[in-house]
């Protein structure tokens, strides 16, 4: 392997754990929203 395709490897593999990162994230706040709107609701 060149130093090339391991650096492109690398961003790869950091791009991957943003991407997971801001997919928990979303899903974190979207069921927050939801849980808040529900109780609004509610009220």
């Amino acid at each position: 392997m060149t130093q090339r395709t391991l650096q492109i490897n690398q961003h790869g593999r950091s791009l991957v754990l943003l991407l997971v990162a801001l997919n928990r994230i979303y899903t974190f706040f979207s069921t927050f929203e939801k849980a808040l709107t529900d109780g609004e609701r509610a009220r």
